[in-house]
Parts: structure tokens; sequence; C-alpha cells
């Protein structure tokens, strides 16, 4: 038996490195397929597996040298993972997503085939964007339309996989992000030191083709499990000190991106990620953790005060006013003034179009703010189920959080804290099409249909049995979080 569990955890932690192995590799040579290479037979023997590839590749993909490449690293992904998502989607069907959130999915592939549609209608748009890019862009764009497409219905059938498998399929999911995410964290640190592009106006370490709003967003997204590392109950020193590494590490990146949505996210992250990991603990715990922090956050505070996300933080302070970022507003809400109800057109060189007509001040780029931008694309029309859509994501991200504290499972409450910080970038960076806020989305949605549904349920019968003598129906054995143990 001892020698059984010795091979599997020597499997267990071999895999886990042949991972990250690839993906330094993948980021040394711009290419995903390493990554993939060895993803993919994993995946083939344990879906679990499905969780930290996706989530890394958005970690990674920043890296790479072309935008080229970084698009290509998703694109492959779903292309080789798809194939095993119908094949469990036609073999396990029991489950069923509930109608309201099956209804989300529905009608924003509908504002996405409307948006082909609107897009048509402003041959303005396709002329600008020619003069541009000085090349033809239309079939293009249409066949960039219907990737969404694509990408929602693997995003379907994602969560459709995870809620129809055994509980302990996610929970080894969201283990194994916890048990690698220190590594990765250190994989991208050593490749940012050896390979980054040393900037001259604030010295900050850039690689690749990171836009470091997004990048650092998704770093602090993964950082959320360091805290579970650092503060689960059965965790071993050892790991402990990994992860406090781990998030050393993260801070190290962030401060050196000059990301001034890097450092909110980094103290939304801090304090999100300490408030679940300190719940239960005790009060004499807690207060020696929150004054070791707080001497801890002195000190990283005094060690990096001269560092590039500091110095810019001041500059675009004092120098420029908080930044250019209200002219690139200004351009989409002119724009929303003139096409209100269904917007410009579904894509993105919509917002291109809008900045660089409305504040030709500045670079054509796209809002640098999620729901404007869709705004623009989708009208006030698309922008309303766009709030809906993302409400229903955060009250879902609030009740796991919630339910992940009361149980004392927090790394149930992980999903919950990555897709906060991922949509609150969103308010400074444009991410519609995030992978890391629809992967997160994802196992929100998940968590709640497998975990948390079937104890509201019961929750709302209760009354009723125990009225007509039944039994208990929280005494189900199958709610139980751990079921196979």
């Amino acid at each position: 038996m001892a020698m059984n569990l010795k091979l599997k955890d020597a499997w267990y932690w071999i895999a886990n490195f042949a991972i990250l192995g690839t993906c330094s590799l993948s980021m040394y040579l711009d290419d995903p397929l390493p990554l993939l290479a060895v993803a993919v037979p994993l995946i083939m023997l344990d879906r679990a597996y499905v969780v930290p590839v996706l989530l890394f590749i958005a970690c990674i993909e920043g890296s790479f040298a072309s935008e080229d490449s970084s698009s290509k690293a998703e694109t492959y992904a779903i292309a080789f993972i798809m194939p095993f998502f119908l094949y469990d989607y036609i073999k396990h069907n029991k489950t069923k997503i509930p109608y309201a959130l099956s209804l989300l999915y529905i009608v924003f592939g509908f504002f996405i085939i409307w948006g082909m549609i609107i897009w048509s209608t402003h041959p303005e748009i396709k002329k600008y964007i020619t003069s541009l890019l000085f090349t033809r862009v239309g079939v293009f764009i249409y066949i960039k339309m219907f990737m969404k497409v694509v990408k929602l219905v693997f995003f379907f059938l994602y969560l459709k996989v995870l809620i129809n498998n055994d509980k302990d399929l996610l929970y080894r999911a969201l283990n194994l992000m916890k048990d690698m995410a220190p590594y990765l964290i250190g994989c991208v640190l050593l490749d940012m030191l050896l390979f980054g592009v040393e900037t001259e106006k604030f010295d900050t370490l850039h690689f690749g083709e990171a836009h470091h709003g997004d990048f650092s967003a998704n770093m602090n997204a993964l950082g959320a499990f360091l805290y579970i590392g650092i503060f689960e109950s059965k965790t071993s020193m050892f790991k402990r000190f990994v992860h406090v590494c781990g998030l050393g590490m993260l801070l190290f990146v962030i401060m050196n991106l000059a990301s001034r949505n890097g450092l909110l996210s980094f103290i939304i992250l801090g304090g999100l990620g300490g408030m679940l990991a300190l719940w239960n603990m005790r009060w004499g715990a807690k207060v020696i953790i929150v004054t070791i922090t707080i001497a801890l956050a002195g000190i990283c505070a005094y060690l990096f005060k001269d560092s590039p996300t500091v110095e810019r933080f001041i500059y675009q302070t004092e120098e420029e006013d908080g930044g250019d970022r209200w002219l690139y507003w200004r351009g989409g809400l002119m724009a929303l003034q003139k096409d209100p109800v269904f917007g410009l057109g579904g894509d993105e060189t919509s917002a291109l179009f809008a900045v660089g007509t409305y504040s030709p001040e500045v670079e054509d780029h796209v809002m640098h703010n999620t729901f404007l931008e869709f705004a623009v694309e989708y009208g006030i029309v698309g922008e309303i189920f766009f709030l809906i859509f993302v409400g229903t994501i955060l009250y879902h991200s609030y009740k796991n959080y919630m339910f992940a504290a009361k149980y004392n499972e927090i790394i149930l409450g992980v999903p919950s804290i990555s897709y906060f910080i991922s949509i609150f970038a969103g308010l400074f960076v444009s991410r519609v099409w995030e992978s890391t806020l629809w992967y997160n989305m994802t196992i929100v949605f998940a968590i709640y249909i497998i975990f948390r549904k079937p104890v509201e349920d019961a929750l709302k019968k209760r009354r009723r049995y125990i009225l007509h003598g039944l039994g208990d129906p929280m005494l189900d054995p199958s709610l139980a979080l751990h079921p196979a143990k």
C-alpha cells in the first residue's frame, strides 16, 4: 500500500513538472505545441488536467514574441481539447446546466451573430481598418466572429464536462492548480528575467507581446491559489514555504511591469485571498497573521519604492493627470452616442474605428474598458445583457465564496477571487474575450452546480420534508463535499 502511494505521488509530480517544463519550453520557443504535446495525453488520461492547462496557456501566452503566436496558443488548445469534450458530452450528459445559465450562453451567441450583421452595415469601419493595416480585412473579420461562436460552444462543453464527472474531478483540478501555481510563476519570472526587454522610460521588464494590464491580471488571478497553499490546514511546511516564495515572485513580477492595474489587482488579491484563508481561524491566529502581514507589507513597500510600477503610478498621477484612458473612453462614448441602440458591430475593429475617429490624438487602440467596448460593439441593448451576464457570474462568485468559507473548503472560493480580479481589470483594459475570464466563469458555474445547488435545494425542501415526517434531505450522503472519502 505504501509503495502504491509513493508511486502515485511520483507520477503526480512527474506529470506536473512535465507540464511546467514544457510551459518554459513553449515560452522560450514562442510556440504552444511543446506544452500541448505533453498536456493532451495527460488530459486523455485525466480530465482534471484540462483546468490547469487552459489557465496556464492564458498566463504564458503573453510571453510569446508575436500576437500571432499568442492567438494560436488558444486556437490549438481548443482544437486539441474539443474532441475530448464532444466525446464526454455524448457519453456523459446526465447533469443538466440550469436553464437560466444555458440561456446566458444562447443569448450571448445571438449577440455574436447579430454583431456580424451590424458590422456589415458599417462599410466605413472596413474602409478605415483597410487604410490603417494596408490590407483587406472583410473575410478575416467574419472568420474571427465565427470563431467566437466556436469558443462559446467550447466554454459550454467545458462546463458540461466538469459537471458530469464526479465531484472529485473538480477538486483534483483545483489542487493541481494550487500545487503548480508557485512553480509556474517561477517559470514566468525566469523567462522574464532572461529574455525580457528593459524599457528606457521606467526600466520596466517586458517580454513578448504582453500587454501589462492583461498579463498582470492573469498572473494575479493565478496568484489566488497561493493563499490556499499557504494557509490550508493540511499543507506541509515545505509547501507553505514554496507558496510564500511564489507570492514573493508574483509581487516582483507585478512591481516590474509598471502596471497600475496589476498593483491594484494584487492588493485586491491580498484582501480577498487573505480574508478567505483566515475566515475559520481563531482570533488569536488572525491577529498574529494580520500583524505579520502588515509588517511584511511595510517592508515590501520600502523595497519596491523605486520600482517601475511605483514610478509609473506617480508619473501618470502627477504629470499626466491619470493618463490618457479618458480619451479612449471619450471616443467610445461619442461612438455610442452616434449608434446607441445596436452599436457598430461585434468586433474590436469597431472600437479601433471609434477611437481613431473621435479621439485622433491618441494611438488607435481598443477601449481600455471591457464594458464600454461591449457597448460600442453591441449598443445599449447588448450592454444591458452584458451587465446581466457579468452580474450573474459575480452573484454566483460571491455565493461560492461564502459557501467555501462556511464549510471551510476554501479552495472552492478561489475561482470566485480569480474571476473578480479578472473582471476588475476589465475596467481598465478591454478583455471581453479574455480566456481567463471565461475559464474562471466556467469553474464558478461548475462549483455552483456540483456543490452549492444540491445543498441549497435540500435546504428549500427541508421544512416541507420534516413537516410530512420524511427524512432530513440535508442528511443525504450525496451532499457530502467529499463523497469518495
